[in-house]
């Protein structure tokens, strides 16, 4: 199989380009130096960029690097209730990178861009010995969410339950047998675009965030920027991360509060807003759990199921990773 420098930027561009752009909606064909499209609505944009060294352990494959490149931006325009459109995709790759493994990477990219609903319109590549993919997301939204909008009262609630992607990353580090959704919550994470469009439109939400960085952190990045505090009074553990976190004598503690790259969304409802909220999701086959509410005094407690205290500031840090996850 050939090697990237042997086949040269023009071709894996080129490649890439037709194996991902689907909108007939671009004024510039792809490929040209820029890109140029209609657009209506409020524009919602973000970027984030997917280190190998970091953000990819042992066992992951190249499609499953690119599924989570696009899965990863998605989700901070999910957060604010947009629905994603474009990508700018900006590949580093080692010249030595096997074509096969890129076509890999650019598969893994196209089917999360296609379970995203969006379509890369441009990018770049560029030589680095390390890998890196980023992706640069241009949605829309009629109405947009922000971290500050959280009042004492509000009700504290995520999209999904906790613990899958601790238990999945020991379980992959560590070779160990676990649940196939485990398993798949480090490898094909999804955003919750559709639920964050939801809670933009329902007008029962004051403040939203994602979990990429953990719940404990952010948690505390809503009481930061929204001046409350919060107690977290229902500890929103997934049932098969508990049963393997018990197997393997892993804190459950842990593996719901820091443990990171979830993806769920974590938001605040006005006080009896709730039951309306949750009808609203069940009728789409979704389901919000209520774990916990606002209050005054700066700060964040947990006090349940026998945990009782305050939530220490703990989330991912790039430039600190090795403390990110268990037993790495």
């Amino acid at each position: 199989m050939a090697k990237l420098h042997e086949l040269g930027e023009r071709f894996l561009i080129k490649y890439l380009l037709e194996k991902t752009f689907a909108d007939e909606s671009a004024v510039l064909q792809p490929g040209d130096d820029a890109a140029a499209l209609w657009f209506n609505g409020m524009l919602v944009t973000s970027v984030d960029t997917l280190v190998w060294e970091t953000d990819v352990p042992e066992g992951v494959t190249w499609f499953d690097a690119g599924w989570k490149a696009v899965a990863s931006a998605v989700s901070d325009l999910a957060a604010k209730g947009a629905a994603p459109r474009y990508l700018l995709v900006s590949l580093g790759l080692s010249p030595d990178m096997e074509f096969s493994d890129f076509q890999e990477l650019v598969d893994g990219i196209g089917q999360s861009c296609i379970h995203h609903g969006a379509s890369v319109i441009g990018g770049d590549l560029s030589k680095q010995s390390s890998p890196t993919a980023t992706v640069t997301v241009i949605g829309s939204a009629q109405k947009v969410i922000p971290r500050n909008g959280a009042r004492p009262g509000d009700i504290l609630a995520t999209t999904g339950l906790f613990g899958k992607t601790y238990a999945g990353l020991h379980a992959t580090l560590n070779k160990k047998t676990a649940d196939m959704e485990l398993l798949q919550s480090i490898r094909r994470p999804v955003a919750r675009v559709v639920e964050g469009r939801l809670l933009s439109e329902s007008g029962a939400v004051t403040a939203s965030i994602d979990s990429s960085d953990g719940l404990a952190e952010s948690i505390h990045l809503l009481a930061e920027a929204s001046g409350v505090g919060f107690v977290v009074e229902n500890l929103p553990l997934d049932g098969r991360a508990e049963q393997y976190c018990k197997s393997n004598g892993l804190d459950v503690f842990e593996a719901v509060f820091y443990g990171g790259e979830e993806y769920e969304l974590v938001f605040t409802v006005k006080p009896g807003w709730e039951n309306f909220l949750k009808q609203l999701f069940e009728g789409r086959g979704f389901k919000a759990y209520f774990i916990g509410r606002a209050v005054k005094e700066p700060g964040v407690w947990v006090r349940a199921r026998g945990f009782e205290g305050v939530l220490q500031r703990r989330g991912w840090d790039p430039f600190k990773y090795a403390q990110q996850a268990p037993d790495r």
